[in-house]
């Protein structure tokens, strides 16, 4: 969406969820002077088309009180500098999972041009005439960083290398939507190398499938026993996770245009795990995953690479009967036969989507509080676990 930014022309983007973080996006995207138009999917709660035209860009000031929500915010910061030349914006809101220091984006905009100043919470950026293709290494694989500065370079003058760049398939899809606009790009191994054009073209693109999604139903499947078939999904689409479900007894096989998830006639199996950058285990599934070894046989160690603050739902699975012990960056599960529900209150998206999968096989009522941060990454996630025989209600 933050991509769209970077052409006078319509695109067309299909397999859209319908998240609040889209909406807040397209939100953002009005605020500019973009034209909106979110098309719902008649058939099922899945696959949705939007159209965004930014030919009539007549403001370059975001919204305080949309951006402060939404941590993609910061990813129209490279877009509408490279276009338009500045952009006054805040620090982005989204989930409190610990440090995301927007330092790698700034350093990196600044490096091709760019005067950047942070006043407060506000971050204004200029540059005089076009941003210049440089060499940027990024300190550590950063996502948002990789793609801020792609999308900034695709209208750059000159040549921009990016080293030590993040290559999850969320990126390789941007690029693609890039390259069809007539983007000029080229990968080996970490290093991304993107030479400016002049415009960049409007196009039609599909949307590769959430990995993150299909993962949790994925878990839902595991932790219930039950058996589910991921339409949409291959396994090339979810290898970042395969093995770890594999590990703790998961079946993994191709089923006409999807993949099924079962578990093996046996208990869950205790594992240890550690969250890296792709093409290793996320750290957006780690606590989807803690929650499936609360029941597992024997003792699990997961190791939290990425974010300092990920473990803030073992104090909600504790309450479920859980054991787990925390020490550093890593958390021991003790396996339990089995979790009573409790009323429980959520923190942040992923979070929220355990407690979910946790109180599916919890004894008796689970209530969990703050569940509105589920609505930013999984669509009718009630619904679609309730048509496979769950019993959740959402009250207000």
């Amino acid at each position: 969406m933050a991509a769209s930014l970077l052409s006078s022309f319509s695109v067309i983007l299909h397999n859209v969820p319908d998240l609040i973080d889209v909406h807040l996006m397209s939100k953002l995207l009005e605020s500019f002077g973009a034209k909106v138009n979110f098309t719902r999917n008649k058939d099922y709660k899945a696959n949705h088309t939007l159209e965004i035209d930014c030919s009539n860009i007549n403001n370059h000031v975001m919204s305080h009180e949309t951006a402060s929500k939404l941590r993609a915010s910061l990813l129209m910061l490279g877009p509408i500098l490279s276009r338009f030349g500045k952009i006054t914006t805040v620090f982005p809101g989204g989930c409190n999972i610990g440090k995301r220091p927007v330092d790698m984006h700034i350093k990196a905009l600044e490096e091709m041009g760019a005067k950047i100043e942070v006043e407060g919470c506000n971050i204004i950026a200029t540059v005089k005439g076009k941003l210049q293709g440089k060499e940027v290494i990024l300190e550590k694989i950063s996502v948002g960083a990789t793609e801020n500065v792609i999308m900034a370079a695709t209208l750059a003058e000159g040549v921009t290398i990016i080293n030590n760049a993040a290559m999850e398939p969320e990126v390789l899809d941007l690029i693609e939507f890039l390259k069809k606009m007539g983007a000029n790009i080229e990968i080996s191994d970490t290093r991304i190398t993107i030479t400016g054009v002049e415009a960049l073209n409007g196009c039609v693109h599909k949307i590769i499938p959430d990995r993150i999604e299909a993962g949790t139903y994925a878990l839902a499947a595991i932790i219930t026993g039950g058996k589910l078939e991921l339409e949409g999904i291959s396994l090339s689409d979810i290898r970042c996770i395969v093995n770890e479900l594999k590990a703790i007894g998961a079946n993994v096989e191709i089923y006409n245009e999807g993949v099924m998830i079962s578990r093996k006639n046996c208990s869950i199996r205790s594992a240890n795990i550690a969250t890296d950058p792709y093409p290793n285990f996320p750290s957006d599934m780690q606590p989807q995953l803690m929650s499936a070894v609360c029941i597992a046989d024997g003792i699990s160690v997961i190791e939290e690479n990425i974010f300092e603050n990920r473990f803030a739902h073992v104090d909600e699975l504790r309450k479920l009967g859980a054991n787990i012990s925390i020490e550093k960056n890593k958390a021991t599960v003790n396996g339990i036969k089995s979790l009573s529900g409790a009323n429980l209150c959520a923190t942040d998206l992923r979070s929220t989507a355990a407690l979910v999968l946790a109180s599916l096989v919890a004894g008796g009522e689970t209530t969990i509080n703050n569940s509105h941060h589920l609505w930013r990454g999984y669509e009718a996630m009630h619904e679609k676990l309730n048509s496979c025989g769950a019993d959740i209600s959402i009250s207000s």
